[in-house]
């Protein structure tokens, strides 16, 4: 299992930066490569959201759903891979002051047997990395700039 986490400060009360980040319709604003964001239940905001979209990796758009549990208004939230490739997401938002410390978690395994490990090591794990890193500060741009 590959584990990718990354944190940043952001200047906004946590309670602005968890509406923004917690409203699916603002994902493929900040979150670089998802496209495509349908809902899949009722439910849009919280435990039991589903969420069904697109994943451009290595110019390839794959098909993915997660569902969303563990919400906590203004604390975080674990999207978890229904379909598609493999992967949880974890989502943790916490007050400094008038500030918020944002964290993001992606775990996931490649389902290639034997050679996996390498193709993750050279190609996509520094991928995501990049992708993650690129997004939260996205994130942060468009938080600070309301």
């Amino acid at each position: 299992m590959t584990v990718i986490k990354r944190s940043l400060e952001i200047e906004a009360p946590v309670a602005n930066v968890f509406d923004f980040a917690a409203d699916w319709e603002n994902w493929p604003k900040f979150f670089e490569g998802v496209s495509d964001f349908n809902p899949t239940t009722d439910i849009t905001r919280g435990n039991g959201a589903s969420y069904a979209y697109k994943a451009k990796m290595f110019g390839m758009n794959v098909s993915v759903e997660t569902t969303i549990s563990e919400f906590v208004e203004n604390e975080g939230w674990i999207g978890t891979a229904v379909k598609g490739l493999p992967h949880r997401t974890q989502w943790m938002f916490k007050p400094r002051d008038q500030q918020t410390m944002f964290t993001y978690v992606l775990s996931y395994r490649l389902p290639i047997p034997l050679i996996g490990w390498i193709i993750d090591r050279f190609f996509v794990r520094p991928a995501w990395e990049k992708i993650v890193e690129r997004s939260l500060r996205n994130l942060k741009l468009l938080v600070e700039k309301v």
